[in-house]
């Protein structure tokens, strides 16, 4: 399972965050703030991707501060390494890493963040905790159950029978407040603090929302349907988007949770 989650983000990561809004850059940031960085800190920043959290961060700690992103994607990190050598940008550390088992002192960081993954692996919030200093902060966003309800009726036809032998217990549901709490909770942190926010990302057309599908994990999906069914699909949705157009784009909603917790002093 982690191989084949590694290896579509492979595929994913050239145009990973790149098609229509940068929506994840966007939640990035946000999450840095409500983090409350400082000069100085030591953040690890889990699944980075393309540096949506990591390089904020970076500007926040400045040079007294750590900076280091993982991933289990070598994919990733090659395209962040590359967009670094392009563009500049604030040190960081990039290292390949199962979140499940991080590859790192205890107690080492002030902050362990982690954007729109925690889904991929739940389990991985001992680790933060883990790694955490006394009184440091994990925080963590995720798409909102229900927020693209739309999307996922779309594809049902198009997917094979759903086991039930699969289905997510609704207490390790971390997509919702409760489900985050819990599995916070479990892991021993403190301080719980869960919200959300909603925000209104405008795409160009149709055919930018169907380019940035194939950078999200529901790629592995698209990649299973033959070419036939695949246009069937893509007509469906496109029809179904009609509702989202407006004069100046495509208006998509993104409902997102954000989740901290502090470990004990």
């Amino acid at each position: 399972m982690q191989d084949d989650t590694a290896a579509l983000f492979d595929r994913a990561s050239s145009a990973y965050d790149r098609a229509g809004p940068q929506v994840f850059a966007s939640y990035g940031r946000r999450l840095v703030e409500l983090a409350h960085i400082s000069r100085g800190m030591r953040v690890l920043d889990v699944a980075t991707g393309k540096g949506a959290i990591l390089f904020p961060a970076a500007r926040q700690v400045g040079p007294p501060g750590r900076v280091l992103g993982v991933d289990l994607s070598m994919g990733m990190l090659r395209a962040t390494t590359a967009d670094l050598r392009a563009g500049g940008g604030p040190p960081v550390e990039l290292s390949q890493m199962d979140a499940g088992r991080l590859a790192l002192t205890d107690a080492s960081f002030d902050r362990v963040l982690c954007g729109h993954a925690i889904f991929f692996f739940p389990d991985a919030v001992k680790e933060f905790y883990r790694v955490l200093r006394p009184g440091g902060q994990a925080g963590i966003t995720i798409i909102s159950r229900g927020c693209f309800d739309w999307l996922m009726q779309a594809l049902e036809p198009y997917q094979p029978p759903h086991s039930s032998e699969n289905k997510e217990p609704d207490d390790l549901a971390v997509d919702t407040p409760d489900g985050l709490q819990r599995l916070l909770k479990r892991a021993g942190f403190d301080d719980l603090q869960i919200s959300a926010e909603a925000t209104d990302f405008i795409y160009a057309s149709d055919d930018e929302w169907w380019s940035m599908l194939w950078t999200i994990g529901v790629r592995s999906t698209l990649e299973r349907m033959d070419a036939t069914t695949l246009g069937r699909f893509r007509a469906d949705l496109f029809r179904q988007m009609q509702a989202f157009h407006q004069a100046d784009g495509v208006h998509i909603l993104f409902r997102v949770l954000f989740a901290f917790g502090v470990k004990g002093q």
